[in-house]
């Protein structure tokens, strides 16, 4: 579980504590997903998976894995942040991973925007 202080909670249920989105997915490669952010000091969390093996991640450059899950069904379930929040609007952020390279995976990114 995570959860988050200062964040806009405008809108219904909250709606305004998410920016921009990407989604992206592969049949093969490093996992990576790019969106721009819309606020200056956002965060940038990321949601992904894998299902042709149970492999740990390996994040990119300034950013953690904050949970996986190895399923003994043969898949990997994870969640990756950057570390620190982005500090300008208008800022092309890529979540990614280094590896592995070689299995399918799907990976949703988000914005989380302060208020």
């Amino acid at each position: 579980m995570v959860s988050f202080t200062g964040i806009d909670t405008s809108g219904a249920n909250g709606a305004g504590a998410i920016g921009a989105i990407k989604v992206a997915g592969a049949s093969s490669g490093a996992p990576s997903a790019t969106l721009v952010t819309t606020r200056n000091n956002s965060l940038i969390f990321g949601v992904g998976n894998d299902w042709n093996h149970a492999i740990p991640r390996t994040v990119g450059p300034n950013q953690a894995l904050v949970h996986q899950f190895l399923a003994p069904v043969d898949d990997t379930y994870w969640v990756q942040r950057f570390v620190a929040p982005i500090p300008a609007s208008g800022t092309s952020v890529t979540l990614n991973d280094v590896a592995p390279t070689t299995d399918r995976w799907n990976l949703a990114v988000v914005e989380i925007v302060p208020r």
